[in-house]
């Protein structure tokens, strides 16, 4: 796969797609502070809840618990250990932009804390493992939104065959963000928040990281190059 080239300086639509995810984000936590989500909220969180059936139970279940980094993480590591240079170099940003996901996610869960759809609702049921934090935004959506905007962002114009790579990461994500209400374990908007977030982070963070620390990002490509040259791993990606 063959990523599109690292954009120039005079472009600034990356940026300017951020700030308006960012305002999406910072609007949607708006309207879920001061409650006026909560009734949609609440019906729709029951609504995706109701079993449909003992496979999709399976299938969302494993979404949830491995559909983060179980999938993201081989990812980055198949691309920078057979990727071409260029492809190396992308999967060195996904990994940083992943450690800002991260961290501002946490943050942003530590500014207000917002309990979980199966405290607050009694017929919700949880069916993963219980957890404690607060339940806005998404996590989860964080991750695999800013992972998926990334790769459809970078790879809409590349090959067929990358095309289809990204939008099957897409539409795992996808399955992802809908298991965590089914599961029980968000509310629609802590995910639809965390989607708006993450792909803030890709489309800011990526802007940035582009624009003034493109030449370390190449030495980085550089090194991992030189190293699966040493380890005669071939290039696919």
């Amino acid at each position: 796969m063959k990523p599109q080239p690292v954009r120039t300086k005079s472009s600034l639509k990356p940026f300017y797609a951020g700030i308006v995810f960012l305002a999406l984000y910072v609007l949607t936590a708006l309207l879920v502070r001061t409650g006026l989500t909560q009734g949609f909220d609440n019906q729709v969180a029951i609504a995706v809840n109701v079993s449909l059936g003992p496979v999709i139970s399976k299938i969302m279940y494993l979404a949830s618990i491995y559909g983060r980094e179980g999938v993201w993480i081989p990812v980055v590591i198949l691309m920078l250990g057979l990727g071409k240079p260029n492809t190396k170099m992308f999967a060195i940003e996904l990994a940083l932009l992943f450690i800002v996901g991260i961290i501002a996610g946490t943050l942003a869960k530590d500014i207000w804390f917002r309990s979980r759809p199966f405290i607050q609702l009694t017929s919700i049921i949880l069916r993963v493992p219980k957890e404690t934090d607060s339940s806005f935004p998404s996590g989860h959506a964080v991750i695999v939104s800013l992972g998926a905007s990334l790769l459809l962002w970078k790879y809409r114009k590349s090959s067929r065959k990358a095309r289809v790579a990204s939008f099957l990461l897409a539409f795992e994500a996808a399955i992802v963000c809908y298991s965590r209400i089914y599961n029980g374990a968000h509310f629609p908007t802590d995910v639809i928040a965390g989607i708006f977030l993450g792909s803030a982070v890709t489309f800011i963070g990526g802007f940035l990281l582009e624009r003034y620390l493109l030449s370390y990002l190449k030495k980085l490509g550089t090194i991992a190059e030189r190293v699966t040259k040493i380890l005669h791993l071939p290039q696919f990606l």
